[in-house]
This record gives C-alpha cells, sequence and structure tokens, in this order.
C-alpha cells in the first residue's frame, strides 16, 4: 500500500482537490484523504509537495508504426532496390499531381513504411508508445492492419485498443476479408491481457466496398464491439462522393487494389453510411473536415479530433471553438502526426487548442481523461481520480507560486504510474517494450 500526497488532484470528476493524497493497493484507487490525516509509515508515504495529480491521458488514434518512418532508412540492397520500386511507382501514378494532394501523401507515407523491414517498424512503433507514455499517456487507441503488433500490443504496461484496419474493394473480397478478421479477433480475444482491448477500424468511405461495411456493422452491432473509421477527411473523398472518382482512385491504385464506386453517388458523407446503418453511438468517427457536423453530431457518433494530421495531410482542420459545439463533450483528441517533429503531448495539444481560455483548466483535462474513457468505454476503470478505479495517474511539480493551472506551461508529467507502477520519473523510463 501506498500513499501519494500532494497539493491539487484534478480529479476529472467533481472539484479540485487541495492538499489531498491517494491511497494505492494493487494497482487500485482505494482511498482519498487529507493530507492532515495521512498516517501511513514512512516509508509507505510519497510527499510530492506542490505538485497536481491528474489521471493519466487518453490518446484516441495513434499509429505508432509510423513513428520513424522519415529518419528510418533501408539498410540491405533488398530493401533499397524496393523503396525505388515504390518511388518509380509512386511517381508514375501521380505525375502531375501535387505534392500537396492528400492521396499523394498518404502515398508517400505508405512508400516510406512499406520498405521498412518488420524489425523498423516494430522499433517504429516502440518508439512511439514510449514517447506516448512519457507524455502522460496511460491509455492509447492503436490502429494498424498488421496483426504482428498484437503481441507487442498485449503486454504494454497501459492500457490499450487495437483497431484492426481492413480495406475491400469488391463485394468477394469484402466476404474474404470479414472471415479473416473475424476469426483473428476472435482468436485474439481469447488470448488478450487485461489491459487489451480490440475493436475494428473500417478505413474510410472511399476505401471500403458497401457490402464489408454492412458485414462488419452488423457484426460489431451484435458483438457490441466498437468501430472506427476516418471520415469525410479530404477533399478527395468528397470528389469521389460526388463523381465516383477523384485522386483517391490513384492511392488505391498505388495499394494494389481495384478501383472502388460508390454504391450511389451525390450523397453526403452522413447519408452514404446511414443508408448502410453504420453510424451508431458504438460508432468513432475521426476528422470529419469537410462534414455536415449538424448531422453528423445528431446520430450519437463519438468525435476523434486530430487537428495535427488533419492540418498536415488533409489540408483543412476543424476549429476547436466548432468541435465543442457541435460534440459537447462526445470527443477526444489524437496527437497524431507525420511530422519528424510530432510532439506527443496531449497536454500541449490541448493548451495549443484553448490558447484563447474557452475551457477551464480542469474541464480541458477532462478532454484528456473522463471523455475519451466513456468513448472507450472504460470509464469504470480509468478517466479519474476515484476510489475503486485503477491506479493510472500523472504528477506535474510546480514552481513556488503556481497552482494547478500552471501544468498548461508544461509538456511532459514528472512522472507516470500505471495502475500503481511508476513508468516514468523525471523523464527515465522505467519499463521495457
Amino acid at each position: 500500500m501506498k500513499c501519494y500526497k500532494a497539493k491539487w488532484i484534478l480529479t476529472s470528476v467533481g472539484e479540485v482537490l487541495r492538499d489531498m493524497a491517494i491511497v494505492v493497493d494493487e494497482g487500485k484507487i482505494i482511498d482519498i484523504i487529507p493530507n492532515s490525516e495521512v498516517n501511513f509509515e514512512e516509508k509507505f508515504v510519497k510527499d510530492l509537495g506542490n505538485s497536481v495529480i491528474t489521471p493519466g491521458f487518453i490518446d484516441l488514434l495513434t499509429q505508432f508504426q509510423y513513428t520513424d518512418i522519415l529518419e528510418t532508412k533501408p539498410y540491405d540492397l533488398k530493401a533499397k532496390l524496393k523503396k525505388v520500386f515504390k518511388i518509380c511507382s509512386l511517381k508514375y501514378n501521380f505525375a502531375g499531381v501535387s505534392r500537396n494532394n492528400y492521396s499523394r501523401k498518404w502515398a508517400e507515407i505508405l512508400c516510406n513504411y512499406f520498405t521498412l523491414d518488420r524489425n523498423q517498424k516494430i522499433e517504429s512503433f516502440k518508439h512511439g508508445v514510449t514517447e506516448s507514455i512519457k507524455a502522460g499517456t496511460t491509455c492509447i487507441a492503436q490502429v494498424s492492419k498488421e496483426y504482428k503488433y498484437f503481441e507487442i500490443i498485449n503486454k504494454l504496461p497501459i492500457k490499450n485498443y487495437l483497431f484492426f484496419e481492413v480495406f475491400a474493394d469488391t463485394k468477394d473480397h469484402s466476404k474474404k476479408a470479414f472471415k479473416v478478421l473475424r476469426a483473428k479477433i476472435e482468436d485474439f480475444i481469447w488470448h488478450k491481457g487485461e489491459n487489451t482491448h480490440i475493436g475494428v477500424m473500417l478505413n474510410s468511405i472511399s476505401g471500403v466496398h458497401k457490402k464489408l461495411w454492412e458485414l462488419f456493422s452488423k457484426y460489431c452491432r451484435k458483438h457490441n464491439m466498437l468501430m472506427m473509421t476516418r471520415f469525410a477527411e479530404s477533399k478527395d473523398e468528397m470528389e469521389w462522393l460526388e463523381h465516383g472518382f477523384s485522386d483517391i482512385d490513384l492511392l488505391h491504385k498505388f495499394m494494389g487494389l481495384r478501383k472502388i464506386t460508390p454504391y450511389e453517388k451525390d450523397l453526403t458523407p452522413v447519408q452514404y453510411l446511414e443508408n448502410l446503418k453504420v453510424l451508431t453511438k458504438k460508432v468513432l468517427v475521426a476528422n470529419a473536415n469537410y462534414a455536415d457536423l449538424d448531422n453528423l453530431s445528431a446520430t450519437g457518433v463519438k468525435f476523434i479530433y486530430q487537428p495535427t494530421y488533419s492540418e498536415e495531410i488533409c489540408n483543412k482542420k476543424l476549429d476547436f471553438k466548432t468541435v465543442l459545439e457541435k460534440f459537447g463533450t462526445n470527443f477526444g483528441l489524437s496527437t497524431q502526426s507525420f511530422s519528424p517533429e510530432r510532439n506527443f503531448s496531449l497536454l500541449k495539444l490541448a493548451a495549443e487548442l484553448n490558447k484563447d481560455n474557452i475551457l477551464s483548466t480542469e474541464e480541458l483535462i477532462k478532454y484528456l481523461t473522463i471523455y475519451p474513457a466513456h468513448i472507450l468505454r472504460l470509464e469504470n476503470t480509468i478517466g479519474s481520480i476515484e476510489k475503486g478505479k485503477d491506479a493510472d495517474f500523472n504528477v506535474f511539480r510546480l514552481m513556488d507560486g503556481e497552482d494547478y493551472n500552471d501544468i498548461l506551461k508544461q509538456t511532459v508529467p514528472y512522472a507516470v504510474y500505471s495502475r500503481g507502477k511508476k513508468l516514468v520519473k523525471d523523464g527515465d523510463v522505467r519499463f521495457s517494450l
């Protein structure tokens, strides 16, 4: 049993606590008491002084396999030749298309990624996870179509959701993809640890055939499983919906997919998926940069706000105030970025979005903690500092004269805990992947 005394505790429920302590036993918070009432043996008490305790942060969409793709280079002749071939294919398929084009940007990302070998991909993923934890993230929603990451994710010292990404270009391929992924999911469910949860990521409206939408929508409803998708994030996708073709077709060709056509043209993104009975409260949609937000929010879907990714890749991002107005508490944040200078800090991202002080500090922290916990349906174990919940929390040290509002000036916490186990202290990582 251990006790952690702090000047401030942002619980993400109720009021901000002052001069209180959390009592942790076997990975759970078993009590919250005034500092003055702490009477444990000294060796079991950690006096954090002028500090702030927050719940651990939750990143709603990560793709950490891409972390090092711009720094890591193919190292053998075979890999180098593969990259040359991919670059030639990219230039051939996208001849005359601006490098600022959404589909071309994704083709370049995939070109860099697929020329790495297995070990390089895994090290890239581990690097992203490590940096994220150092920044105070104790729960991630990782997206990948590659099954090899399951074993690593399943052993992570933090909570995680693994959303398996799937594409399909024809009805027959949809049936095959569904059978394969369904079998994998059912196998992984038997072998997953208590920190791991499984979901399905249907790539996008333009990357998934109508049949696969129908199959997985029905499957996820039947098995009470979360489903995620990228949604109306680019002009390319909107043109595809309107005309039945766009530069998205070039991306699909580069990926080895056949041409995918809408089941019906001139539908809005919301209409397209509502007609397939996809949009429910158990669906997470990312970006929606070109969507009708009123109609989208009315469906009850949960929203993933990726401002950095949207600006970098989609050439447009939604305004933070607009997202607040349209989705209320039904959204959380993602730090996803493909920049070499990317920052993994959800706190830094939130502070930048809230530079006009639209939200109070304690309310802003909820968008990193309890609100995304509800979205992932993990609110019974994480997302707030409460008795009975897992001891997933961050510690931020303050300077003299500062109060809890000053954590917004910081990027990373002093210490990070998951189930009461210290994972990071003053930048020093205390876990291995």
